[in-house]
């Protein structure tokens, strides 16, 4: 038996070749305009690239609480932004353990892989020689955020975006003050590590800022190392063991866990739960009641601001003016939770009350 394929008769055929023609033209717009992104109203301006300098930016992060992922975002829409100009940047992960010597493999790595810019978590002053030796060497642009750090700028650093957290936790414990009124009580603290610069400076700035007033802490605090499961268990110990808890204060990632626990306890309206980020998981915990507030950090900003101020340098020698920028740093609470939710506004919008 024979078989005969049938041909498509000319009109059919044309009429593919059309559609494919059209599809093909509104993919390549669709591209054309993905790479025509416009910069972040408020936030720093990208110069002209108009030698056409080429900006390759890593934005070192780790990944070990939701904190990641609008920093992530903030480095990944500073790449829409600047891929039409010269710029590329590329988030990378840095490993498990937040310290000087693993950051350090990270910037290390980074520059071996022939990055021009690079901006990252600062774990303490121990990145700093590193960034100083890679600027005068290798005419590296580097940048850090997340914890305010003089040496960054005497070390040649383009910029320096990070909460103020001595000032944070300050602000916390007067939030807390305000919230309790003239009850006495304890307070339990859960800390990253107390080895992390920016979680000790958070707790420090906090017990000083409870200083004077009616309430205390239980002790120096618990480490939970970012993870909401071991801040779960961490709260739910304090909860038990200290009959006159009024708080439980987080100083970094997963805070949402002690709200959890505060939550199972049936405690939301006792015991009052105080942690960092505007993240998906806190947002959710001030709505339903189990979080008191949050301070925000501009997360976004940390990924977003650090790249663009890198490509500013590699393209023009521009410095952010002043290096060390201090982040913004709102209270969030039930009360003012829609203004600020990141959900609810524009991607990368300034947090402004």
């Amino acid at each position: 038996m024979t078989h005969t394929i049938a041909k498509p008769a000319l009109g059919l055929r044309a009429s593919m070749l059309a559609l494919a023609s059209a599809a093909a033209l509104l993919t390549a717009a669709g591209s054309a305009a993905a790479e025509d992104v416009a910069p972040i109203a408020g936030r720093p301006e990208p110069v002209a690239n108009e030698a056409g300098t080429k900006a390759k930016i890593a934005i070192i992060g780790f990944a070990n609480n939701p904190y990641w992922v609008a920093v992530q975002k903030g480095a990944e829409t500073a790449n829409d932004v600047l891929k039409s100009r010269g710029g590329e940047v590329r988030w990378i992960v840095g490993g498990a353990n937040i310290d000087v010597p693993t950051v350090n493999q990270a910037i290390n790595a980074a520059a071996t892989q022939g990055y021009n810019g690079i901006g990252f978590f600062i774990a303490g002053e121990g990145n700093c020689a590193l960034v100083k030796n890679l600027i005068a060497e290798k005419k590296i642009s580097i940048g850090a955020y997340n914890t305010l750090f003089p040496c960054v700028e005497e070390a040649g650093g383009v910029i320096n975006y990070a909460q103020d957290q001595v000032a944070a936790g300050k602000n916390a414990a007067a939030e807390l003050i305000k919230a309790v009124g003239d009850k006495e009580g304890k307070v339990g603290v859960i800390v990253s590590q107390f080895t992390a610069p920016g979680s000790e400076q958070r707790r420090k700035g906090f017990v000083e800022g409870l200083a004077g007033s009616k309430l205390s802490v239980v002790n120096d605090g618990v480490e939970a190392k970012d993870s909401a499961g071991t801040t779960f268990a961490s709260a739910k110990d304090f909860l038990t063991s200290t009959p006159d808890l009024v708080a439980i204060y987080a100083t970094a990632g997963g805070p949402f866990g002690a709200a959890q626990a505060v939550k199972a306890a049936g405690k939301q309206d006792s015991v009052k739960v105080i942690g960092y980020d505007f993240t998906k998981e806190n947002v959710a915990a001030i709505r339903d009641g189990s979080m008191f507030g949050v301070t925000g950090q501009d997360e976004f900003g940390q990924g977003y601001n650090v790249a663009i101020a890198l490509f500013n340098n590699i393209v023009a020698q521009q410095k952010a003016e002043p290096v060390l920028q201090p982040a913004v740093s709102l209270f969030m609470t039930k009360d003012n939770v829609d203004q600020l939710d990141p959900e609810k506004l524009p991607v990368g919008t300034v947090p402004k009350l």
